[in-house]
């Protein structure tokens, strides 16, 4: 609802920065010849948006960020032990891949060549909001991953719930 003003009536509630800031949503999108990808309107939280390397389930994607979660990531990266290789191999996957790259005026990003390639960017790529960041899949490997998701969602849904369970019991 609008407020007279015409600003959002969010705006006037006492939501927290964080509770309005999140990347919601799953988008079906077009990569343009150039490699720039238009985020939908709902995912345009910074300026300057930082994509790295993913993988899940032996597929390749990408991750984005605002700046800011980056940051913060990175952050609690560096507070871990240097020595440890685990720590060593994320920084080098993760960390390394990490590209900031600008919204221009109509809302699109360049997806770096090197990483489009890494994760098999053509024309069609599905954006997928995770809160705190978002994905950007091959629309033929999101379609086959998704179809896999949605085969054992019941055990996750059951899983899900014996953590609440848990957490629960920690409040």
């Amino acid at each position: 609802m609008k407020s007279p003003k015409g600003s959002d009536s969010r705006s006037s509630r006492s939501a927290s920065k964080s509770d309005v800031d999140r990347f919601r949503g799953r988008f079906e999108v077009k990569l343009d010849p150039k490699g720039r990808l238009s985020l939908p309107p709902g995912l345009r939280l910074s300026e300057n948006i930082v994509i790295t390397n993913h993988r899940l389930n032996g597929r390749n994607a990408l991750h984005g960020y605002t700046l800011e979660s980056w940051q913060k990531l990175e952050s609690r990266i560096e507070r871990l032990s240097p020595l440890e290789a685990s720590v060593q191999a994320f920084q080098r996957f993760y960390i390394s891949g990490g590209q900031v790259v600008e919204l221009d005026s109509q809302g699109r990003v360049l997806v770096p060549a090197g990483l489009r390639k890494f994760a098999g960017l053509e024309a069609d790529v599905v954006v997928v909001g995770l809160g705190d960041k978002f994905e950007i899949w091959s629309a033929e490997v999101w379609n086959v991953l998704f179809g896999e998701m949605i085969e054992v969602f019941d055990q996750t849904l059951a899983r899900i719930a014996v953590l609440d369970e848990k957490k629960g019991e920690e409040r």
